[in-house]
């Protein structure tokens, strides 16, 4: 059993959604949001961070030592499936309390489920004048700003994005398609750049000082002045340096540019995202126009796997400036429809790959069985008809053999 699984037990089984009601503190997060804006404002240098439950496991992990017991893996290659993991290895565990100790604004996200049992047992000496979420209710501060402030703030700003999905946002931003989706988000008056960090086949993890310095170079050509990182573990260290060292405001984006990109997976992996926060939607064939032009070197199995997240994608539960689990679905009429029209330009666009390898019949074996448990395509109820069969056929044969 791994430390982080251990400490999941030990906490008291989820109510519900395990990021909670959106309305539940609302007013309270949307007077942060202001506040955050305010600071992000008026202070230089400044650095937002976000206690992720996958760091938060990380710093206990150190505070125990206990780090060797930290899954650091990436994963499976599966549409279907969720997986995350800190990004960091454990060499990087004194750089990571630091930038918790020292950022100006932590929220330690405490309407997350495992947070909110877990936080109490974190020691951190955070700095003299930062300040923090004030209650349970004020955490997941980013998606009320992002839904509230996000758009206002950045106008008439030189701002940056970075991170394993930049160069999707910057293709889909270009689209008549995201510009009428996201009218009342975006900032349309700014001056936005966007920094692929991992185009150059650079780990994170193995050469975080080299995506740093690019990154010091990627803010120092454009004369930015807030930089927004999806980085995981990665934007806590840097986002807290390059804030110090070049004088700017660093935001630690997370899972926000996934929601600008309407992504079903992060773009640094082959697998589903944990959790998805939504604004609006984006078509299926946009996407994944997109998504094939900044990364053309997916193989057959991964490309489907991607597709497979993104169908997936269409069916999770949604609120607008929320975020659901990877495993709660919700197969209303709109969701269906929505998955029904992008599974038609998925039939026509990826066929030819379905049988291209082992590993994308795997692949697609993994999405039909999906599609058959929830009753939502012929393909599938067929091939869980078909697997069911075989299953029942291998238990007679199983018992006939031990008798």
């Amino acid at each position: 059993m791994t430390f982080h699984e251990e400490l999941l037990q030990s906490c008291p089984s989820p109510c519900g959604n395990m990021f909670g009601k959106k309305d539940d503190g609302y007013d309270a997060r949307l007077n942060q949001a202001k506040f955050l804006s305010e600071l992000m404002r008026t202070r230089r240098p400044f650095c937002f961070l976000r206690m992720g439950d996958m760091e938060l496991v990380y710093l206990l992990a150190q505070q125990h030592d206990k780090l060797d017991a930290i899954e650091f893996g990436d994963g499976p290659v599966s549409g279907t499936q969720a997986w995350c993991n800190p990004g960091l290895s454990a060499k990087h565990a004194a750089r990571l309390r630091k930038a918790y100790e020292g950022a100006d604004y932590l929220d330690l996200h405490e309407k997350n489920w495992p947070n909110e049992h877990l936080v109490p047992r974190l020691a951190l000496e955070r700095a003299a004048g930062s300040y923090r979420n004030p209650t349970k209710e004020a955490s997941l501060v980013f998606l009320t700003w992002t839904e509230s402030e996000f758009k206002p703030y950045c106008q008439h700003r030189r701002v940056g994005f970075a991170g394993a999905e930049a160069r999707v946002l910057e293709l889909l931003s270009q689209k008549p398609e995201f510009k009428q989706a996201s009218v009342q988000y975006w900032p349309e008056r700014a001056r936005i750049f966007y920094h692929q960090v991992r185009d150059d086949g650079r780990n994170l993890d193995a050469n975080l000082d080299l995506v740093k310095e690019d990154l010091r170079e990627f803010v120092r050509e454009h004369r930015l002045d807030t930089l927004f990182l999806s980085l995981g573990g990665g934007a806590k260290i840097l986002g807290y340096e390059l804030s110090r060292e070049l004088g700017i405001c660093c935001f630690d984006f997370g899972a926000m540019i996934r929601a600008f990109t309407y992504s079903g997976c992060d773009g640094n992996r082959v697998a589903r995202s944990p959790h998805s926060p939504f604004f609006f939607r984006i078509p299926f064939q946009t996407h994944m126009d997109a998504l094939e032009q900044a990364f053309p070197n997916l193989t057959s199995a991964e490309l489907l796997a991607k597709a497979h997240g993104q169908l997936l994608l269409e069916v999770l539960k949604k609120q607008v400036g929320w975020t659901f689990a990877s495993w709660e679905f919700d197969f209303g009429s709109e969701n269906v429809s929505s998955f029904c029209l992008a599974f038609k330009e998925y039939k026509k666009r990826y066929q030819r790959l379905f049988t291209s390898s082992s590993a994308a019949k795997k692949e697609r074996a993994g999405f039909l069985h999906f599609c058959g448990t929830h009753s939502l395509t012929n393909e599938g109820k067929y091939f869980l008809r078909k697997f069911r069969a075989k299953a029942a056929v291998r238990k007679v044969l199983d018992t006939c053999f031990v008798r």
